[in-house]
């Protein structure tokens, strides 16, 4: 059935959105932005700029259009992690306007795109929202999203300023140590466009049994342009902390510049990295390499669905109409219109 909110006699309709569209979502995501304490400033790219990066396939977006406006948007670029074998999507931005809130809106487009990853091969949807917005916080509970910054302690980090990322890239170029080899290889889930296949790394050493490991890839911030995502895990099975030739500063920095540098279409201006936090000692060394802990000083909460709740997420009714077909294409997603 169609929505019509109480104001309104509009009817809702989901589609792709188009390159035309990006002037009024870039409107909307400045509103979203206001949400947020302190983040209206951080929105440095304009529609011409939005527009460009979809044409070149940095992400996808789906919109909600009423009386011939965008009233509703969600962007999304591939995900991978180290806790699934699939490729998912990153909920990067989601937004209703207030008047069309309260009428299954957000929850039609996530719906939608749970459609798509179902019937795909993408596993698993991911995404962030801050402890304060409690209205999503209540609706991603009740979708059935895993809050693992609760379950598993999984804090979200962030490197930022341009001096860290320049620094870290500088590392990278610089040779491993003797004894650690780093192996990559491809997650798998190619998109069209520069959204090019994750990466799964190996960093190990000879010298004790330790490992770092994780993946990387692409995503996109509306606020600021192309950014990495990755995750990260320490894998000590005997090794002390104290004397690990794997575990420290130097080799941190060296492992993110190599990703940036090697696994990335495109230079990113930041690093969003998910990691666990009850390993105090990597965190206190993410923290010494210039990464902030964005979930202790500004409580964002990491999301993951997959499995049985991804399937029911799929099944939901979609309360607004879709338009269009989705379609997978030789591992290309495609929208025809």
């Amino acid at each position: 059935a169609a929505m019509k909110p109480e104001s309104s006699t509009a009817t809702v309709v989901i589609r792709y959105g188009t390159p035309d569209d990006m002037y009024q979502v870039t409107c909307h995501e400045k509103e979203l932005a206001k949400c947020h304490e302190n983040m209206l400033q951080y929105c440095r790219l304009g529609s011409e700029a939005h527009r460009q990066m979809l044409m070149d396939g940095l992400f996808r977006i789906m919109v909600a259009e009423a009386e011939g406006r965008v009233i509703g948007y969600l962007l999304y670029t591939p995900s991978y992690l180290l806790r699934h074998a699939e490729p998912g999507f990153y909920v990067q931005s989601l937004y209703v306007e207030p008047l069309y809130r309260r009428h299954q809106v957000g929850q039609s487009l996530l719906a939608t795109l749970g459609r798509l990853a179902a019937s795909s091969g993408f596993g698993h949807l991911k995404l962030l929202v801050q402890h304060s917005n409690a209205p999503a916080v209540n609706c991603y509970r009740r979708l059935g999203f895993d809050f693992l910054t609760e379950t598993e302690n999984i804090g979200f980090f962030e490197l930022w300023p341009p001096k860290f990322i320049t620094s870290t890239l500088q590392a990278g170029r610089r040779p491993l140590p003797a004894g650690l080899h780093l192996e990559l290889r491809d997650c798998g889930g190619r998109l069209s466009g520069k959204l090019d296949t994750g990466r799964r790394f190996a960093l190990t050493c000879a010298a004790c049994d330790c490992r770092l490991q994780g993946t990387v890839a692409l995503t996109y911030c509306m606020w600021d342009g192309p950014v990495a995502q990755a995750d990260l895990e320490a894998v000590r099975p005997s090794c002390p902390a104290r004397g690990c030739a794997l575990l420290n500063a130097a080799n941190l920095r060296r492992l993110f510049g190599r990703l940036l540098l090697t696994c990335l279409p495109v230079r990113p201006v930041r690093l969003w990295l998910e990691a666990g936090r009850r390993d105090s000692r990597l965190r206190q060394l993410l923290i010494k390499i210039g990464l902030e802990d964005s979930t202790a000083s500004e409580l964002w909460h990491v999301c993951d669905l997959s499995g049985p709740g991804l399937s029911e997420l799929a099944g939901r009714s979609v309360a607004c109409p879709s338009v269009g077909r989705l379609a997978i294409d030789a591992g290309a997603l495609t929208a025809e219109l």
